[in-house]
């Protein structure tokens, strides 16, 4: 049987998580189908969870799991767990949920990887210091997009209009960088990964897979 799972981000640039959520099913040894609905192409869907939620209820879209990612940001991890657990379960009672809650957002996990910073930025053979924080600092960082958009376009080393061109690139580089991200690499290392790991390990077990 083929576990059905929907994945609803924050955003296109989020997409990666849902490759992700596939990944550690795999490495249980689970088959699952991951859909990533475009709700932005429908009219009168409200960026609120609880919109999209009953739009796919109203779409007859049915699911054993739901996979919701939500950046902590000044909210706190605590409080978006709630909002995302009330949401579920009054559109989709029957569904276990996933909460998916970096730290603060998800541009702290794409700071571990020096190599996929510098592929990424169009530059790997560069040697510019980056200044990247040591793993233990990065869950604290106050403003983890703004580094992280520090750190590509150091990594570049354009300057003038190319800069310029290749800053307003920031979310598509975002979303190669989540693409490319290594789960069994540095990033391994952070709590709010395996915090992420865990949740979804726990939601395929309520399942019995």
């Amino acid at each position: 049987m083929t576990l059905r799972i929907l994945f609803l981000g924050e955003g296109s640039s989020d997409d990666g998580i849902a490759d992700h959520i596939g990944a550690i099913a795999a490495d249980r040894g689970v088959e699952v189908t991951v859909t990533n609905p475009e709700l932005g192409r429908l009219e009168h869907v409200g960026h609120a969870l609880t919109d999209k939620l009953a739009a796919i209820t109203n779409l007859g879209g049915e699911y054993e799991l739901v996979a919701v990612h939500r950046d902590a940001d000044s909210m706190g991890r605590d409080a978006r767990l709630a909002e995302i657990g009330n949401a579920v379960r009054a559109h989709m009672p029957q569904v276990v949920h996933v909460p998916i809650v970096p730290v603060r957002m998800t541009e702290a996990w794409l700071l571990v990887d020096e190599t996929a910073i510098r592929r990424v930025a169009g530059n790997p053979n560069g040697r510019c210091a980056l200044g990247l924080p040591p793993l233990k600092r990065i869950e604290a960082i106050p403003d983890p997009k703004a580094e992280l958009k520090q750190v590509l376009s150091k990594a570049s080393e354009l300057t003038g209009r190319k800069l310029d061109r290749f800053n307003r690139r920031f979310s598509e580089n975002r979303r190669q960088l989540l693409q490319r991200l290594d789960s069994h690499g540095p990033v391994a290392g952070l709590p709010s990964w395996q915090a992420f790991v865990g949740d979804v390990e726990a939601g395929l077990a309520q399942l019995g897979c």
